[in-house]
């Protein structure tokens, strides 16, 4: 079931506690999450003033991991407003500032036209060959399928290896994440099942 609320700010909220609970546990203490608000929009991300990665001590050294999502609300039928996502864009970086080069991005659009590119999709600085030309993969927009952030986190702390505040908790917070997001946040399905 989405994100509902008697107001934009109430269903604003709902998901940024939930999200900012799991960047804590998952990601950093040391930078919250902060919204900023516009009538029925809002967008979440780290904030210096301005939308910022934060620092990730990695296995390849320092990067810089940069979150925000782009949120707006519609008003139903029977005055409750409910939350959709309009953007999402996750970034690992060198540098803190969302105007560097990223060296892997995850992005949504929802606005994007349907003869344009693939609106879930992932950018790398990175060619490849094929046949006789090369695909250049931070022009391309690989087709991803919606990507949750617990999928991302999953990759900072399993591939990349940064050290979530919550030590060896971190499968459980995810997976407590995804089925709260799953079973109470949204009206997608959920893709697995948890393990027994």
């Amino acid at each position: 079931m989405p994100i509902t609320g008697r107001t934009p700010a109430e269903c604003f909220s709902q998901f940024r506690d939930h999200l900012a609970g799991l960047i804590a546990d998952t990601v950093t203490t040391k930078h919250p999450l902060t919204q900023k608000d516009d009538s029925n929009r809002t967008i979440l991300g780290f904030r210096q003033g301005k939308l910022v990665g934060v620092p990730l001590d990695t296995r390849f050294g320092r990067l810089y991991f940069y979150l925000s999502q782009s949120l707006r609300t519609v008003q139903q039928a029977d005055g409750q407003h409910r939350l959709q996502t309009r953007q999402y864009w996750y970034r690992v970086q060198a540098d803190p500032s969302r105007g560097k080069q990223a060296i892997l991005r995850w992005e949504y659009d929802a606005e994007t036209d349907k003869d344009k590119h693939a609106r879930h999709h992932m950018q790398m600085p990175a060619e490849v060959s094929i046949g006789e030309g090369v695909l250049n993969l931070d022009k391309a927009h690989l087709p991803t399928g919606w990507v949750t952030v617990e999928e991302v986190i999953r990759f900072l702390i399993v591939d990349l290896e940064i050290k979530p505040p919550c030590g060896d908790d971190w499968p459980q917070k995810l997976q407590d994440s995804e089925t709260k997001f799953f079973h109470e946040f949204t009206g997608k399905r959920e893709p697995f099942a948890a393990k027994a």
